[in-house]
């Protein structure tokens, strides 16, 4: 027997892992059915008629009754595990109950100026400009403060004629200033006109407000139409930080929520604002509506077009929750065991809200009270399904094609990849390690290194999930499925175009992204 062979036996054997689950079915279903044969629950193709153990993994035979096999997966729905066998395999469960639902939303984005904060300064009549006291980006200027002065014949003609119109009193001349204020003169210049000295023949342009200047247009001695943007100023007193949130998370944001950013200019640092305004519109392209946060910055230490990155301060309801390690998704709908008694699970569909960062509200199908399956139920579920389609209607081995070692290697990685598509980490780190050794020769790539966080744990999942797909096409397994990404290019850089991954449902779960896109997926044909 091959070392391989003989180490995947003692795991199974010690473990348990979940091939322990007894067939569905009613107590009275045995009373009335007449034992045919005894059959492995874990390995279908081990038969006998005689009670006994599996001659592969040492669990005890389960009869099949005439007619066929003694459970139906799609319309029984309780698992029955043997005396014992909740501690073997693990199984953990929690209350349902009402609980806060705690959700920390992590956000990136720029900070840029307040828009409403952004001045231009244009020439306001026809002319040359003879000097520049502001004449590069960055200058700090103060309102009515000089930029730059100007000579125009439109704005002497002008101011002699108000001259001579004050001479007839202030009614004559107020039409005459008022279009000397349409030229862009303030009051101080106007009322110092009839001073001027015959010689002087420049007029100031000055700053409308006060800011920063982010772009000059002009040099000296250029000439000028009225209209043409010389300057433009930004006031960075006030910033604001805009991020995307996905609509999936838009009902936990709301107006005056704080938010904790930090950027990389100021190391160290913490800034705390609240938001200010959401989106009405979502990105159709993305599925996210854009948040605002006024931030203060009086010494204008906060950059414009700075990165910042940081959490949002969101409420935590009382809702009736379960942790999310319960929920299982064999399709679209989600799925959670409920312990009846000790050894005896239902399959329960619910309808869920809100996801947190460790709970998930329920909506339908649990009641405060219940006790969900939180470890152990995808092992279970797997298991069930696998058993009802290896062994068919009639009891015969669909899948003796592939070995022994074989089947439990894929079970295995069948796991893992249902732990990714849920973007559980701490069940995929769990699955990796009771990841049993690959049959010999068919696997290059290194397994799965577990993972602080998803996307290092996926990248190194890709190339081993791919050639792990390859052995379940050779193999033929039909409670297997291979599904086939062709996105899988925009996860990071070097990532393949495309890349495969086995599962046990007929619907796409894909573990490359998730719930990003869960459902991006072709099934591989063998």
């Amino acid at each position: 027997m091959k070392l391989a062979t003989l180490v995947a036996i003692v795991v199974t054997g010690a473990c348990g892992w979940f091939g322990a689950i007894a067939f569905r079915s009613s107590p009275t279903f045995a009373a009335e059915k007449k034992v045919s044969y005894y059959q492995s629950p874990m390995h279908p193709w081990v038969k006998s008629d005689q009670p006994g153990q599996c001659t592969v993994c040492g669990m005890d035979l389960v009869p099949i009754y005439e007619g066929g096999v003694n459970f139906d997966y799609a319309s029984h729905d309780i698992v029955m595990l043997p005396q014992g066998s909740p501690n073997v395999v693990g199984v953990q469960t929690a209350e349902v109950k009402k609980q806060p639902l705690v959700r920390t939303l992590r956000v990136a984005g720029m900070i840029g100026e307040d828009e409403s904060r952004h001045g231009v300064i244009s020439a306001p009549v026809e002319g040359r400009i003879d000097g520049l006291a502001m004449n590069h980006e960055g200058q700090q200027v103060t309102k009515r403060q000089p930029l730059a002065t100007m000579f125009s014949r439109t704005l002497l003609t002008t101011a002699n004629e108000y001259k001579l119109a004050l001479s007839q009193g202030e009614q004559a001349a107020e039409p005459i200033k008022r279009r000397l204020e349409q030229y862009g003169l303030v009051w101080e210049q106007i009322k110092n006109i009839p001073q001027r000295q015959p010689d002087d023949l420049y007029f100031g342009i000055l700053a409308s407000m006060t800011g920063t200047i982010v772009k000059s247009y002009v040099a000296e001695g250029q000439y000028v139409k009225e209209g043409v943007k010389l300057f433009e100023i930004a006031d960075f007193t006030k910033m604001w930080f805009m991020f995307p949130v996905y609509e999936q998370d838009l009902s936990f944001i709301q107006v005056g929520q704080f938010v904790n950013l930090k950027t990389p200019s100021l190391p160290g640092e913490t800034m705390r604002a609240r938001i200010a305004s959401i989106s009405p519109n979502l990105n159709e392209m993305t599925r996210a509506a854009d948040v605002r946060v006024v931030l203060e910055n009086p010494q204008r230490r906060i950059k414009n077009k700075t990165f910042a990155e940081g959490t949002v301060e969101l409420g935590a309801p009382e809702v009736i929750a379960i942790p999310r390690s319960a929920v299982l998704w064999p399709g679209k709908t989600p799925r959670v065991f409920v312990e009846k008694t000790k050894g005896s699970y239902q399959q329960r569909e619910v309808k869920l809200g809100r996801p947190g960062d460790i709970l998930w509200e329920v909506l339908e199908g649990l009641k405060e009270g219940d006790r969900v399956v939180t470890s152990g139920n995808m092992l279970m579920d797997s298991q069930a399904q696998l058993d009802a389609m290896a062994v068919g209607n009639n009891g015969t081995n669909v899948s003796a094609e592939a070995s022994a070692e074989t089947t439990e290697f894929l079970k295995a990685a069948g796991v893992l990849s249902a732990t990714l598509a849920n973007d559980d980490l701490d069940a995929a780190n769990a699955a990796i390690a009771k990841l049993p050794a690959p049959p010999a020769g068919h696997i290059k790539a290194s397994a799965p290194l577990a993972g602080v966080d998803m996307k290092a744990l996926r990248k190194t999942f890709l190339p081993w999930s791919q050639e792990v797909a390859a052995l379940s096409l050779k193999s033929k397994t039909p409670e297997l499925r291979v599904f086939r990404c062709s996105m899988t290019a925009q996860l990071w850089e070097g990532a393949p175009a495309a890349a495969e991954w086995i599962q046990f449902s007929g619907e796409p779960r894909n573990p490359y992204w998730g719930r990003e896109m869960l459902e991006c997926g072709m099934e591989v044909k063998p």
